[in-house]
């Protein structure tokens, strides 16, 4: 019985255990086909396509990241390139209008050599030395006697001048710039150039271990961080040095190749860490240039090491990969679809900042560049209108003083005293034309202002406007004014006019058109709400209650808005081929805002553009327009004939023909006169005891100042007036002026008339 249940209690445990097993299997069996497990078996090979996308996409941009930082490395080291050869490039060519002005003063022997001495005192930063030699290359002359002892490059500037290394007997690695003189011999200027490479190169960092190489047009080494290098060809002079080491300096032959050809660029390339122990082989990155010495050339290249670059890019990249990752795996487990997308973003906002800011940067160094290039433009406009005015002012002295002359002998009423008349006020026109040329080198315009009809002005302008009109264009003009007057200058206004007119004419180009001149009154509440061009607001002004107005209106092309808002910079012309030059707006705003008036412009694409000018009315009315007569020039402050006679004056200037015609001007005046030819004549006719009531010298002697000569003799002649006559009036003579060290400037071309009023003006001040 017992046996019974015990055998029925284990068979129903048994079916329970069975019974147990086939419902755990069905709840696998249901969990293995939920929709989770079958999410799970497509999210896997998802996520690990997605995960290899990702990396590619990571290497993709690796790889235009990296490459983009190595570009832009390259640039800056190709520009900085570029600035040290041009700075090296001015420093060769100043020497060598230095070494110019030697060969003239060796030319004097051992006096015209001293200067030689002086010249190496003065340069002894850079010049060691100044040797001249005879045919037979003997030395003649030199500030220190140190013989070249090996010249191990020669770059050919010219036929006379050239540009040697060369190793001095005391040592030094010089650079020698020679002039050969036919039948003579050399001069030459010898240069420290292990004290220019220290000094200016040597400091330039490129990367944590790079530096600088100047080689010449054939590979000679001229500078280079090893010393021991200075003069050796780049490949073969290596070879020869380091002939203990097996160099493989294939590649570095061919980036040389590329340097020889006078081109510039950027080069990979494998080399050697010459100033490491060991000599390790490298990947380098080399940016050259060609430094321009006449016919020649050298080469100017920055080498850096290439892992100076990839190293910190790598280093950064891989931290950014890892926190990635890390951010990945975390959205992952979140949300992989989101948190990818997450990332994405960032990742490409993040990129089009970068662009945003690297285009930001191209943009501020090209706007850089575009400003030192007008600097440049307007320092050399600087020199060379200095000169025009220099030159010409001597053309007109003559013109204008025997003019003066013969006006003084004529009777006013003769036909030759109206031709003479022409002549004088022809050559004066031309001064005040010279004066303006001479005022785009200033910041601030200097003119002479009379009091003008502007009907008259207008018309005379528009009668030269239209002996340039085309016969395709109308001109045609309504000028309501009547006995209005301006304050002005006659040229410049002329010029306003014909400059305007002038770009009308272009925007019309070979169509039919007609260019409008229309005239009016306008009151100043009229102005009120006007959007001047000009950076002066004449209608903010109370000071004049009328302006004209006058109107250009043409039917040409017209103008874009961003192209009216640069018509008036300088330098800027939208004429192609080298047509224009950009200054004819900029310099007529320069002249409306002188004489205290305002530019206003319209205009439209297709539909012709409209220039309002506005000047201020002189209500005082016209002044007489003739002449002084010339016969009240030698009278005194009293209008007293004959007050001429007690002026004596002692004149400085190098041109014996403005001598001769002040000489007859004082004499036609009876003037006491003396004229020298320089200071040293000047000074000893003061010795000579003899009193003068004034001193009238020229700017510029001989390389001297006449503000310099001037202030020497301030304490010995104090009641002596001094009066400089000048070209263009600088800093110095306006200093001069306010200390009191000149009583007077008087702009050149100038006659015994002009010197005279100079000395009326200063007693009234008195």
């Amino acid at each position: 019985m017992d046996w019974k249940k015990r055998e029925e209690t284990e068979k129903i445990t048994a079916e329970g255990k069975k019974e147990g097993k086939d419902n755990k299997g069905e709840e696998k069996s249901r969990k293995e086909r939920s929709p989770a497990w079958h999410a799970g078996r497509i999210l896997v090979p998802v996520l690990g396509m997605a995960l290899g996308i990702a990396v590619c996409v990571g290497i993709g941009i690796w790889n235009d990241y990296r490459d983009a930082i190595i570009d832009t490395q390259k640039q800056q080291m190709l520009l900085t390139v570029q600035s040290l050869g041009e700075s090296m490039e001015v420093f060769i060519r100043e020497y060598e209008e230095d070494l110019d002005g030697l060969r003239q003063m060796s030319r004097e022997g051992q006096e015209g050599f001293s200067a030689g001495k002086d010249y190496v005192d003065t340069h002894k930063t850079f010049v060691d030395d100044v040797m001249v030699e005879d045919e037979a290359g003997e030395i003649l002359r030199s500030t220190k006697n140190v013989k070249i002892q090996q010249v191990c490059s020669v770059s050919r500037i010219d036929r006379q001048k050239s540009l040697r290394l060369a190793k001095m007997e005391n040592g030094k690695m010089c650079l020698v710039l020679r002039m050969e003189i036919p039948e003579e011999g050399a001069i030459s200027i010898v240069l420290n150039l292990e004290q220019y490479y220290y000094t200016l190169v040597r400091g330039l960092k490129v990367g944590s271990s790079g530096y600088m190489v100047l080689k010449d047009a054939d590979g000679i080494i001229l500078m280079h961080p090893e010393r021991a290098q200075w003069g050796i060809e780049v490949i073969e002079g290596r070879m020869e040095m380091y002939e203990d080491r097996n160099l493989d300096l294939e590649s570095l032959r061919e980036m040389t190749d590329h340097q020889k050809e006078g081109r510039e660029g950027v080069d990979e390339y494998y080399s050697y860490w010459w100033l490491e122990e060991g000599y390790p082989r490298v990947r380098k990155i080399s940016a050259y240039c060609p430094v321009r010495i006449g016919e020649d050339f050298l080469i100017l290249s920055a080498v850096m090491d290439y892992d100076d670059i990839y190293i910190p890019v790598a280093e950064g990249v891989l931290r950014l990969a890892a926190l990635f990752l890390v951010f990945f795996m975390i959205m992952v487990a979140m949300a992989w679809y989101i948190g990818h997308m997450l990332l994405q973003k960032q990742k490409d906002t993040e990129q089009i900042a970068y662009l945003t800011e690297l285009n930001r940067l191209l943009e501020e160094m090209h706007r850089s560049e575009e400003t030192i290039a007008h600097q440049q433009r307007l320092q050399i406009m600087g020199t060379m209108t200095g000169g025009i005015a220099h030159e010409f002012n001597n053309l007109l002295t003559p013109i204008m003083g025997y003019a003066d002359l013969l006006l003084m002998d004529l009777d006013e009423d003769s036909e030759q005293y109206d031709s003479v008349m022409e002549i004088y006020e022809a050559s004066r026109k031309a001064k005040e034309i010279i004066q303006q040329i001479s005022s785009l080198s200033r910041k601030n315009m200097e003119t002479a202002y009379k009091n003008m009809n502007g009907k008259r002005m207008l018309t005379r302008a528009l009668k030269m406007v239209r002996s340039v009109c085309p016969a395709n264009i109308c001109l045609t003009e309504d000028i309501g004014l009547d006995d209005e007057c301006i304050l002005c200058n006659e040229t410049q206004m002329n010029q306003v006019i014909l400059n305007i007119c002038v770009n009308a004419i272009h925007a019309i180009n070979h169509q039919d058109g007609s260019i409008g001149v229309r005239a009016w009154v306008a009151k100043r509440e009229e102005l009120d709400g006007l959007e001047f061009a000009s950076q002066y607001l004449p209608p903010a002004s109370e000071n004049w209650n009328r302006y004209i107005g006058i109107e250009i209106r043409d039917d040409g092309c017209g103008m874009s808005r961003e192209v009216m808002n640069q018509i008036f910079d300088p330098f800027f012309t939208t004429k192609k081929g080298g047509k224009g030059t950009g200054l004819g707006l900029a310099l007529v705003e320069q002249i409306i805002s002188s004489h205290k008036g305002g530019i206003l412009v319209e205009s439209e694409p297709g539909k012709g553009s409209a220039f309002f000018l506005y000047l201020p009315v002189n209500e005082q009315g016209a002044e007489d327009a003739r002449p002084a007569a010339w016969g009240d020039k030698a009278k005194d402050g009293d209008g007293k004939e004959g007050a001429g006679e007690s002026v004596r004056l002692l004149i400085v200037d190098d041109n014996p023909k403005v001598l001769r015609l002040l000489e007859k001007d004082a004499a036609k005046l009876k003037i006491s006169l003396e004229c020298r030819l320089n200071f040293e004549e000047a000074r000893r006719a003061l010795e000579e005891h003899k009193k003068f009531d004034a001193l009238v010298t020229e700017q510029e002697i001989g390389g001297q100042s006449g503000v310099d000569f001037c202030m020497s003799l301030q304490g010995k002649y104090p009641d002596m007036a001094m009066i400089v006559m000048t070209d263009q009036v600088t800093r110095e003579l306006v200093e001069a002026r306010q200390r009191r060290f000149l009583d007077a400037c008087i702009d050149k071309p100038v006659s015994i008339s002009s010197i005279l009023e100079a000395l009326k003006r200063k007693l009234k001040d008195l």
